[in-house]
């Protein structure tokens, strides 16, 4: 078991930070991370956050803590290549263990100002500017309870990421891809990685943020920050498709000037034991949100997904629909909180769980929460559990379709409004998935 105390912190963390080639400014930071990390508790179970998951799960050992990794740079996947070939995507970023993450960045995006960035590379070139906004939306700060726990420990260990930016009235046609490769391991291992994303006023960009890989002992603790400036249209979508050994840490948190916009889209398929916490801070009036997810669980897979929708300022509006199928013997939990200001009058908040059981054996918490601190608002709130309807496998088997066909074609219409909000090769790869999963019913 992973225990709370490093034999020299803080000459450990120097010779991480040395590898990378970092500012001093930049390992100050992790310092202070990383202090914060080992003095905080772990998060309690008793607190609802962590009723359904032990955080001991996401514990690094001693011995990973501050052992990257490592390895060769991964090639590039075929199938970012291809979409690059073809103009499906505007750039790509390889993320993986080796800390290094190449880019591809088509040169007329390049002429508009438009930057995509290894991040230990962006440190090196604009230190300033960089550290001003890392840790804005997502730092170190850990609560008494142990809250943001991981979170700090990100900050203080990340070893691999990117940084997107986006100049004012610039226009992204077409998606960038960052595509997380994460590393096979013999023993158990610890990798962080960090995506940084500043789109400035007026702004659009859709960014794909795909997960796939890993093996044996791995933990992975990713952290997403998003920061959409007055008017900027942001559209982040979040796969996941780990190996189901890895243990799996997420945190996504998005700061929304005035009339800004954000569609985050979650698909959730892999790991052996996701936590993922996915958050918006409606800042400015007229900023407003949309997360549409879902997640497909097997075997003995556990997700627990948690999302907050903060409304800080008046004319705000948030909007989710988060879907989840289980068969076997997986779980999932999943607790949604609204929580409107008292200085955000004439909000408008909805949220909707369902969750489809495929067989006996499954398990689904939902945990829908309201925080209103004003009367001038519009809230609705819903969640459903439930198996296949047999009424309606019974109507399309009537018509001669024969049973697996019915139940996958049931499912695939649950599934279908999250997977048609996606990119198009996207979606159609995670139906893939979707279909493998429903050929053993």
């Amino acid at each position: 078991m992973a225990t709370q105390a490093l034999t020299d912190p803080k000459s450990a963390l120097k010779a991480f930070a040395r590898r990378f080639e970092e500012p001093p400014s930049s390992t100050e930071g992790r310092l202070k991370a990383l202090q914060a990390y080992l003095d905080a508790p772990l998060p309690e179970r008793v607190a609802h956050l962590w009723r359904y998951t032990d955080p001991q799960a996401f514990l690094p050992s001693d011995e990973a803590i501050t052992r990257p990794p490592g390895g060769s740079p991964a090639p590039f996947p075929e199938t970012l290549e291809r979409l690059l070939a073809q103009g499906e995507v505007s750039a790509a970023v390889l993320v993986d263990g080796s800390g290094r993450a190449p880019v591809k960045l088509r040169p007329e995006l390049a002429a508009k100002g438009v930057q995509v960035l290894d991040l230990h590379v962006a440190l090196r070139e604009k230190a300033e500017w960089v550290l001003a906004r890392l840790g804005s939306v997502v730092g170190s700060k850990v609560a008494s309870d142990g809250a943001g726990k991981f979170e700090a420990l990100n900050f203080a260990l990340w070893s691999a990421g990117a940084l997107i930016y986006v100049p004012r009235n610039v226009l992204v046609e077409r998606p960038i891809h960052v595509w997380l490769e994460a590393p096979d391991v013999q023993r158990e291992a610890f990798f962080a990685t960090r995506l940084l994303v500043v789109a400035e006023e007026r702004s659009e960009v859709t960014v794909i943020d795909e997960s796939e890989g890993g093996s044996g002992g791995l933990r992975l603790n990713s952290v997403v920050e998003v920061i959409a400036a007055q008017g900027a249209q942001v559209r982040h979508v979040a796969v996941q498709r780990l190996e189901k050994t890895v243990m799996y840490h997420v945190a996504q948190r998005v700061k929304l000037g005035r009339d800004a916009n954000l569609l985050t889209a979650i698909a959730s398929l892999g790991s052996a034991v996701t936590k993922s916490d996915f958050g918006s801070y409606l800042e400015g009036p007229g900023s407003s949100v949309e997360l549409v997810g879902f997640l497909f669980g097997e075997g003995k897979q556990h997700f627990d997904h948690h999302t907050v929708h903060d409304h800080r300022s008046d004319h705000t509006y948030s909007n989710l629909d988060f879907k989840v199928v289980l068969k076997d013997r997986s779980r999932s939990a999943y607790t949604g909180l609204i929580r409107i200001e008292p200085h955000a009058p004439d909000s408008e908040a909805y949220q909707e769980n369902r969750n489809l059981l495929l067989n006996d054996g499954t398990r689904a918490e939902s945990i829908p929460e309201l925080e209103i601190l004003t009367d001038e608002v519009k809230c609705t709130h819903g969640a459903t559990v439930g198996t296949l309807d047999q009424l309606h496998i019974f109507y399309l088997m009537s018509r001669g379709i024969p049973r697996a066909e019915a139940i996958r074609l049931i499912v695939g219409g649950f599934v279908e409004p999250t997977l048609s909000r996606l990119p198009a090769d996207l979606s159609h790869r995670l139906r893939t998935h979707v279909e493998e999963r429903l050929e053993s019913l």
